[in-house]
């Protein structure tokens, strides 16, 4: 989904075809606030106003900003999934709560990935180096093996990007 980010609130991004407008509305807070645009730049700033009304809204009215949550939700995952997480709890020695609470916590600790990043395009974890040499060592002197992953879509790019390169591939 594409969003936008200011003073740590969320915005959705949509676009209408037959209005030829770009739309959203502020996430993450109990009110409902929206804004548009005819181009990205003005979307950014609409967005950008509809954060700023919406703060003076709060603080003008005595409203905490935030949307209020209660820790509780429910999560439908298949059968299949569900038995997992139960063998894996028990074989922890954990109910199945603790479990996806720890599971949970784990992908928050993680650095948050943006948008515009490369590893998040690739949906990676943080990429190793794809050639590590010692300084004395010539390019292309011996034989060495790199593993890529990268999303179906590109895998011609990387065959192209290889054969310019003297490289072989193994798909």
């Amino acid at each position: 989904m594409n969003t936008l980010r200011y003073k740590g609130y969320i915005g959705s991004v949509g676009y209408s075809e037959p209005d030829k407008v770009f739309f959203g509305k502020l996430e993450g807070i109990d009110g409902l606030v929206n804004y548009e645009g005819e181009s990205v730049a003005e979307l950014t700033a609409a967005f950008h106003e509809a954060v700023e009304d919406y703060l003076i809204f709060c603080e003008e009215h005595n409203v905490k900003p935030e949307k209020s949550y209660t820790g509780t939700f429910n999560v439908r995952i298949s059968p299949m999934a569900h038995r997992e997480i139960a063998n894996r709890a028990s074989e922890a020695g954990i109910s199945i709560n603790a479990f996806v609470k720890q599971a949970l916590n784990e992908v928050l600790q993680k650095p948050q990935v943006h948008p515009d990043s490369y590893v998040y395009q690739y949906g990676a974890e943080e990429p190793e180096p794809a050639m590590l040499m010692d300084p004395e060592v010539q390019y292309g002197a011996g034989k060495k093996n790199v593993q890529l992953k990268v999303p179906q879509k590109d895998v011609a790019f990387l065959k192209e990007l290889a054969s310019r390169m003297g490289w072989e591939v193994g798909l």
